[in-house]
């Protein structure tokens, strides 16, 4: 045998027996069969509305289930919506660990002089922070919720078609209360906090995005839609695979490391994800992440997006449930994705999920 013959199957022969890497590795048997039987028949059968793809990771990394419906594929780009408000939040994170901000509680309008009549007419504008930004008490009369987002008349709809600064529309928009005191849900503060990272880092919010988080993460496919006038949206507009979205959540459930290596600290992760404001019965919101309150009294810390797009963590049981659908429009399913996500939780094989 050739020495160059020889040297091949040597590689081929180490190479069939290395332990693989737990990242995407698959674990077997570690989810219960007869309950994802049960789940991709709901999902056919449209009790979810247009369900595209599944992905939960544990702690490590390995698929313990991943799957796609339809013409999607592990490859495919979804809209991702406000997601995209968490990864701002992340960056956020970055941003106090870099020592770009000093605090979250600090007044805003600093980084505004452009502003400073609109802040002088009106004081309150004044006590704006980032914390009450990424919380949605800024105090400001949005109304964003009013009509669903496929409607002309939706508030952040009708401000994209105006062709105008996010920011600006931001700062002019009318006092309803006291900074702190109300949630409000309003896509523009997301951008108003960009543009502070932005501004108080000397980077480009979409540059720094692709260096402190994308490329650690490996995150090489993805579009970012752009708009005139604007920077690019930091409430919304990125797609992603279904696979790098989970990697966000891998991120959050292990305390803001990733690969080894540590990209923003334990203590902004936990302190992000933990339940602030009030919204309904069972659903907080932290600083840009919702938290579910489970009926075992277990926070389920998650991000969420228009279209029934979500990245829930579980940090108390290492897992990572990552999903897209299609569902936009204002038609609600008999099954939400929340039950999806607590059903998958759930049926991971206890003896097996910490693999």
């Amino acid at each position: 045998m050739k020495p160059l013959n020889r040297i091949f199957i040597f590689l081929l022969l180490l190479l069939s027996v290395a332990k693989p890497s737990s990242a995407g590795r698959v674990v077997p048997n570690s989810i219960n069969r007869s309950s994802i039987r049960e789940i991709e028949a709901s999902i056919r059968n449209g009790d979810y509305g247009k369900v595209t793809s599944i992905v939960v990771l544990n702690r490590q990394g390995a698929i313990l289930y991943e799957k796609y419906f339809g013409f999607s594929t592990r490859n495919s780009l979804n809209t991702i919506s406000s997601v995209t408000k968490s990864i701002t939040s992340l960056m956020v994170g970055i941003c106090l660990d870099k020592g770009f901000i000093s605090s979250i509680d600090s007044p805003i309008y600093s980084y505004f002089p452009e502003y400073k009549e609109v802040f002088e007419k009106d004081s309150t504008k004044k006590l704006i922070t980032l914390r009450h930004l990424l919380q949605q008490t800024a105090g400001l009369n949005f109304k964003e919720w009013q009509f669903p987002y496929n409607y002309a008349s939706n508030s952040l709809m009708a401000t994209i078609e105006e062709n105008r600064s996010w920011v600006e529309r931001f700062f002019y928009l009318p006092v309803d209360t006291l900074p702190g005191v109300k949630f409000s849900y309003n896509s523009l503060a997301s951008q108003v906090i960009a543009e502070v990272l932005s501004r108080a880092s000397g980077i480009a919010y979409d540059e720094m995005v692709r260096k402190f988080l994308f490329k650690p993460l490996s995150i090489e496919n993805f579009l970012w839609e752009s708009y005139a006038g604007n920077s690019l949206p930091a409430w919304g507009g990125l797609s992603l695979t279904t696979f790098d979205m989970a990697k966000i959540g891998l991120l959050v459930i292990n305390g803001g490391i990733y690969g080894g290596r540590r990209l923003v600290s334990s203590e902004w992760v936990e302190s992000s994800t933990v339940g602030r404001v009030r919204v309904n019965d069972n659903i907080y919101y932290g600083l840009h992440w919702w938290v579910d309150i489970l009926p075992s009294g277990k926070p389920l810390p998650f991000a969420a997006g228009y279209g029934d797009q979500y990245v829930f963590t579980a940090p108390d049981r290492g897992l990572v449930v990552a999903l897209n659908a299609q569902n936009f429009s204002d038609f609600r399913f008999s099954k939400s994705a929340i039950d999806l996500a607590n059903i998958l939780l759930s049926s991971v094989e206890v003896e097996n999920f910490q693999n």
